[in-house]
């Protein structure tokens, strides 16, 4: 192992927090995207914001970069560095306190969704927003935004978050929110880690209702799919919508000469009513007027269960070797009104064994329910997210990102947004087309917050 000169002086500030041992570092190298590889010099894993902020004072004074990381499940290497430190906040997460009477819960950063749903659930209470995966932590999609099936009514993950305690690239704790340190709270809330680390969060808690009932539709037309799911969003018929695009595969045709894969596509909506002890759900008035091609099946689950309704499919692609495979995801944000061309244009041209074992996701959502300003969105009263998540063999990984490439330059033409955990291969252009008029004050942000440029390095040219 190569000897690094500031090490020891590193460990004594945090006796048994430093690690170099080869299983942390080689850990530490890699994230859910499994397609770079970044060795750090050390890993650090501290149990308090003042540990943070000791780390990072540290490496200021010696312009040593250091990556936040939490579970990792960026796909681009966001959370990665080479010959610096990184910052494991999985180790922050002890801190899960509900106040029932305020609906709201404090937390670690590095306190995982599952954990904070079983404490809150205890209580009666459930977070307003999930993302479909409960194993990644509070302080990491905050960073992002934090998307649900629930979005359409609540918002991102970012605007539940009332409180935070953060540690700036200056090595400055600091608390901020909506009323106290304003800029802050907005810089970190979807701020891809580039001026602070969130140490701590105050989350916003609403009443749960114990049972859900789910409606398993099938639509064999894009543009049903998307009038239903307009009309169920207006209407906040249901409390949850999730959405896919299934290939039935065809065959072969010829395209450009050679013989391509192609397929006929489909699109299962899961429809959601959570209850409680009243009455269940009237499936007539549920399901009335909308123009599906199936009613494929009807799922009743407690909250809890229905929350981690993934959980099973997590399980079948780590069994079958998807987990372990590379993920180049491209997710972007549609206005609505481009989003039915988009989508079919993408769909006609995007050969389905090039998923792999993957999927392409559709995430129906009003377009005004977040007010987060790094979240970056279309300005529509509705949108359409589209993301195409493949789990692929890393040697195939250079034939699918130009595909992926091109479908995240395409969104841009048509207004989209994308969201940032994914594949991202933008050039300053690109970054700018995506942040928009953000774009000027991001640099001012970083001046501020990250004087020194430390703080996840490599993810933004700011």
């Amino acid at each position: 192992m190569t000897p690094v000169t500031w090490f020891e002086e590193l460990e004594s500030l945090l006796p048994g927090r430093a690690v170099r041992d080869e299983a942390s570092l080689a850990e530490a190298s890699s994230d859910f995207g499994r397609m770079i590889a970044r060795r750090p010099a050390v890993v650090v894993r501290p149990q308090s914001a003042e540990e943070i902020a000791r780390v990072v004072a540290f490496a200021r004074e010696r312009k040593i970069a250091v990556s936040s990381r939490g579970q990792a499940h960026t796909q681009s290497g966001q959370t990665l560095n080479d010959g610096g430190i990184v910052l494991s906040t999985a180790s922050l997460s002890r801190k899960i306190s509900i106040d029932k009477a305020r609906r709201t819960a404090r937390c670690d950063g590095g306190v995982l969704w599952r954990d904070l749903v079983t404490a809150a659930l205890a209580e009666g209470l459930i977070p307003p927003v999930l993302t479909n995966n409960l194993g990644v932590s509070i302080g990491g999609t905050l960073s992002i935004a934090g998307l649900g099936i629930s979005s359409f009514r609540h918002g991102a993950q970012t605007d539940n978050a009332l409180e935070l305690t953060v540690v700036t690239g200056s090595g400055e704790i600091v608390t901020c929110s909506r009323e106290r340190n304003r800029d802050l709270f907005d810089a970190v809330r979807s701020g891809l880690g580039q001026f602070g680390i969130i140490a701590e969060a105050e989350l916003a808690l609403r009443e749960a209702k114990s049972s859900t009932r789910t409606y398993f539709l099938l639509y064999d037309d894009l543009a049903k799919l998307m009038q239903d799911t307009r009309s169920l969003m207006a209407s906040d018929r249901f409390d949850y919508l999730e959405s896919w695009c299934v290939p039935c595969p065809q065959g072969f045709r010829r395209m450009g000469g050679e013989p391509t894969a192609f397929a006929e596509w489909f699109f299962p909506l899961h429809a959601t009513i959570e209850y409680g002890s009243e009455a269940p759900p009237d499936d007539t008035r549920a399901l009335s007027g909308l123009s599906y091609y199936k009613h494929v099946h009807t799922e009743e689950r407690p909250l809890f269960e229905f929350a981690a309704r993934l959980e099973p499919l997590f399980w079948l692609w780590k069994r079958g070797g998807y987990w372990a495979n590379a993920h180049p995801w491209m997710e972007t944000i549609l206005p609505w009104d481009g989003a039915a061309a988009y989508i079919s244009q993408v769909l006609a041209h995007y050969p389905p064994h090039a998923l792999g074992g993957g999927h392409v996701l559709l995430w129906p959502s009003r377009g005004t329910t977040s007010q987060t300003p790094l979240f970056m969105r279309p300005a529509s009263e509705f949108v359409m997210g589209f993301g195409i998540l493949p789990g692929l063999p890393k040697e195939f990984v250079p034939a699918a990102a130009p595909l992926l490439d091109r479908a995240s330059d395409l969104g841009f033409t048509v207004g989209g947004k994308r969201y940032l955990s994914g594949l991202v291969h933008f050039d300053e252009g690109r970054w700018k087309a995506h942040f928009g008029e953000q774009w000027p004050k991001l640099h001012d942000l970083k001046r501020r917050y990250d004087p020194d440029g430390i703080l996840n390095p490599g993810v933004l040219p700011v």
